[in-house]
């Protein structure tokens, strides 16, 4: 695996998952939040989200703002075929699923407790939360693989939003909403 990937799979166990949900955003995380939306030419209102039931209801959303999908998509195969044509498909699918099981397995039990913590029961919405981190990091991976730098572009800056413990939800009615 190549340094930068192995060193992200490295802190994926010792990230804070899910540890600032519903907390006050600082402005350090409206900046990344900002630095995300940015790198995928989007421009939304900041929304913060204060608790579970209100993340659940906006996941759940059917209005959700299909650029958003698409800006992430467009990217994703724009630097899957770097990553690929750098490394080969057989390598850059080993290192993603390396990161895709530890990023699985390290966040999956985060949200189980935040959630819990937080009086919420519901594993559906648990298995949702754990399942956008875990793509925030098969992301950032992906990035790294195709020759991006630690700290650029809009998969790093969501991941770092996750690492802190937020877990950015996504633009509904123009409204980047984040817990």
């Amino acid at each position: 695996m190549t340094t930068v990937a192995g060193d992200l799979l490295a802190a994926i166990p010792h990230a804070s998952w899910f540890a600032a949900l519903g907390a006050p955003l600082e402005p350090g995380e409206r900046a990344e939040l900002s630095a995300y939306l940015a790198g995928l030419d989007l421009v939304a209102t900041v929304a913060p989200v204060r608790d579970w039931q209100t993340a659940g209801r906006v996941a759940a959303a059917p209005d959700w703002d299909r650029r958003w999908w698409d800006a992430e998509e467009r990217l994703r195969v724009a630097l899957l075929l770097r990553a690929e044509a750098t490394a080969g498909s057989e390598a850059t699918m080993k290192q993603l699923t390396a990161v895709t099981m530890a990023a699985h397995d390290a966040t999956i039990g985060a949200a189980a407790m935040a959630a819990a913590a937080a009086g919420v029961a519901d594993q559906a919405l648990i298995r949702v939360a754990a399942g956008a981190a875990t793509q925030a990091c098969y992301q950032a991976a992906l990035a790294l693989l195709a020759g991006a730098d630690a700290t650029g572009g809009p998969f790093a800056a969501k991941l770092r939003l996750f690492r802190a413990g937020r877990w950015p939800l996504g633009i509904v009615g123009g409204r980047a909403y984040i817990f």
